[in-house]
């Protein structure tokens, strides 16, 4: 029996990374990488380019979504604002927050699976990494359950031609938790990128830096990047 080929949205993170090797070991993929001009845009392309090499998926699609910079107001892709370190957030919308970035990325991928025959999304959203950050699906509100449960609704409704789903497996997992499983999956994190402020080093305070490094401390392994070891030279 053929497999079911699913599009993985595959940032170049360490979550949707780390989804897109387990979706792997059971599907045909379809990975799909979302373009826009953020800080770190550079060095999670060149990790997702990676990251289809190690994969070798059925299909790889990146799009391109200049948008979000001109639309602006928030600190991810204005370096006008400053983005806060992590434990500096309060339990109020952060300023990194993109309002509207998944749910466009899953409309990509929505697109994209009409195309190619694919009736499921894979999203690398948690809702809550863990310290020192807060929790996630507060700050993020669009990383929450609630939101992805709609999402899949929206999806069934737009195809009733077929089933069709929106999934987010990794979701009530935490950092440490997703690096453990990444590591018994030979995830190659040295081409995986967490920091939202750099390209080039990882800053270290910000929410992905902080979750992160606290996730690579409590699974027991060493993080590659903050080692400087490929991706993270």
């Amino acid at each position: 029996m053929a497999k079911e080929t699913v599009v993985v949205l595959c940032s170049g993170g360490l979550t949707s990374t780390v989804v897109a090797h387990a979706a792997a070991q059971e599907f045909n993929l379809a990975m799909l990488h979302v373009n826009f001009p953020h800080r770190s845009a550079k060095r999670e392309a060149t990790c997702f380019d990676e990251q289809v090499k190690a994969l070798n998926p059925d299909k790889w699609l990146t799009v391109d979504m200049p948008h979000f910079e001109q639309i602006g107001g928030n600190a991810r892709v204005s370096r006008k604002m400053q983005i806060e370190d992590a434990m500096a957030i309060g339990d109020a919308r952060s300023n990194a927050h993109v309002p509207g970035m998944i749910g466009t990325f899953i409309g990509a991928a929505y697109n994209w699976a009409h195309t190619i025959g694919a009736s499921r999304i894979l999203v690398g959203v948690v809702e809550e990494l863990g310290p020192p950050a807060p929790r996630l699906a507060t700050i993020y509100p669009d990383y929450s359950c609630e939101f992805i449960e709609l999402a899949k609704q929206a999806y069934e409704i737009a195809s009733p031609e077929r089933q069709f789903s929106v999934e987010a497996p990794l979701i009530d997992l935490n950092r440490t938790e997703i690096v453990k499983l990444g590591k018994r999956l030979n995830v190659p994190f040295e081409w995986t990128w967490s920091c939202l402020s750099m390209a080039e080093e990882a800053c270290g305070g910000c929410i992905g830096c902080a979750t992160r490094n606290r996730g690579f401390i409590e699974a027991g392994f060493p993080d590659p990047v903050l080692q400087g070891v490929g991706a993270g030279a």
